[in-house]
């Protein structure tokens, strides 16, 4: 027991530390306005034609109803991280600092 807890100690010593109350950027999205982002960001990268997400694939990775996700799709461009085209499908441009946007908390599969 007593190696473990040295062993313990001298990871804590070298990882770098979490803070999850820390402040954000001024101006920096949200931590779930991030995962829509990040999320965003993935599909469009991960995807032949570099489309962005429809609202069903939205709405399946984040368990949210329709009307949620258009909500924050529609708080995230009123806050100049979007750019959407209306009457065309798929039309979402990422406008955000590339360093905004966080690591995605869990992966998805097309």
């Amino acid at each position: 027991a007593e190696s473990i807890d040295t062993a313990l100690r001298s990871l804590e010593a070298v990882a770098p530390k979490k803070n999850p109350a820390a402040p954000r950027s001024p101006g920096a999205p949200t931590r779930h306005q991030g995962q829509f982002l990040a999320f965003i960001r993935e599909y469009m990268m991960r995807n032949q034609a570099g489309v962005a997400p429809t609202h069903a694939a939205l709405q399946k990775f984040f368990n949210l109803t329709a009307p949620s996700v258009n909500s924050m799709l529609i708080r995230i461009e009123r806050r100049g991280f979007i750019r959407r085209i209306p009457g065309k499908a798929r039309a979402i441009e990422l406008t955000v600092n590339p360093d905004w946007i966080p690591p995605l908390d869990r992966p998805f599969r097309f």
